[in-house]
């Protein structure tokens, strides 16, 4: 019989079987790429707005140098529905 405060002895609950912990590692590895691949992507737009606005600086000063006006662009049509 068992002491008091203490149960039966209970076997442990099984462990996960070796092919399901192969593919969540293999699922934690591939959030981990795709987390990395959204943080360069992010990095990339801003370095990419940041070069945009250094061309159309450099192309404004250009026109001025060279005396050319430009139309700006119109805004674009909201599309059809």
């Amino acid at each position: 019989m068992a002491a008091e405060g203490q149960s039966e002895a209970m076997p442990p609950p099984p462990g996960p079987a070796a092919g399901e912990l192969r593919d969540r590692a293999k699922a934690a590895k591939l959030r981990h790429k795709a987390a990395k691949a959204k943080l360069k992507a992010h990095g990339l737009k801003e370095r990419a707005g940041r070069l945009e606005d250094k061309a159309n600086a450099w192309e404004t000063q250009a026109d001025q140098l060279d005396g050319v006006t430009r139309m700006s662009p119109a805004p674009p049509l909201p599309p059809d529905e």
